[in-house]
């Protein structure tokens, strides 16, 4: 594997893991705040995936 492979992998985990954190850190203060574990968040989060999964489809961006 060469370094170009290994930083643009890198960086691909670096943004999926900010995705991840954002997730994480609306459902952590919603918590703090409401005291209530709010699930919409993640419901939002799946929603946006699928659209853009059939954006990706639609597209023919493969």
């Amino acid at each position: 594997m060469t370094v170009d492979a290994l930083v643009y992998q890198g960086l691909i985990g670096v943004s999926l893991a900010m995705y991840l954190w954002l997730l994480a850190a609306g459902l952590t203060i919603a918590f703090g705040v409401l005291g209530v574990v709010n699930f919409a968040h993640g419901s939002l989060y799946m929603l946006g995936g699928y659209f853009a999964f059939t954006y990706y489809l639609t597209l023919e961006m493969n």
